[in-house]
């Protein structure tokens, strides 16, 4: 089976939900997006009323518990992850049934599933993370 996947990058989230991208530049803002929205709804517990009053520091915490706690998301180049299927799933059944769920426009999998953390070890983390603060 040697198709192409619909999508070049995957987004493998604190979860382990999966979603598809074609260019970095998306798959960056999503995730700025999805970081926004948790540091938003943990200041709400924290009764700050506008994101804006947050202190950098504070924001720096949120954070910094959020990824001690949850993990990060991370993007992988989906050929790259499909060949570490190919060579490393036993089970034929089981590796075409995860490979047809990565090529599908709407990737419908959880990595913990079918244990592919195990697996994105051997795969090469595409780094989002841009310097912040002072250089």
């Amino acid at each position: 089976m040697n198709v192409s996947p619909y999508y070049n990058y995957l987004l493998v989230m604190t979860d382990g939900s999966t979603k598809g991208f074609n260019d970095l530049e998306t798959a960056k803002g999503y995730i700025n997006i999805y970081y926004e929205d948790r540091i938003k709804k943990s200041s709400l517990k924290r009764d700050y009323h506008d994101i804006t009053e947050l202190p950098g520091q504070f924001r720096n915490n949120i954070c910094q518990h959020m990824g001690v706690g949850e993990g990060e998301c991370r993007v992988y180049d989906l050929d790259d992850f499909i060949e570490k299927l190919r060579e490393q799933l036993v089970f034929d059944d089981e590796k075409e049934e995860i490979i047809s769920k990565l090529l599908q426009k709407d990737i419908s999998l959880n990595i913990y599933d079918y244990s592919l953390d195990n697996i994105l070890t051997d795969v090469k983390v595409i780094n989002m993370i841009e310097p912040y603060g002072e250089v």
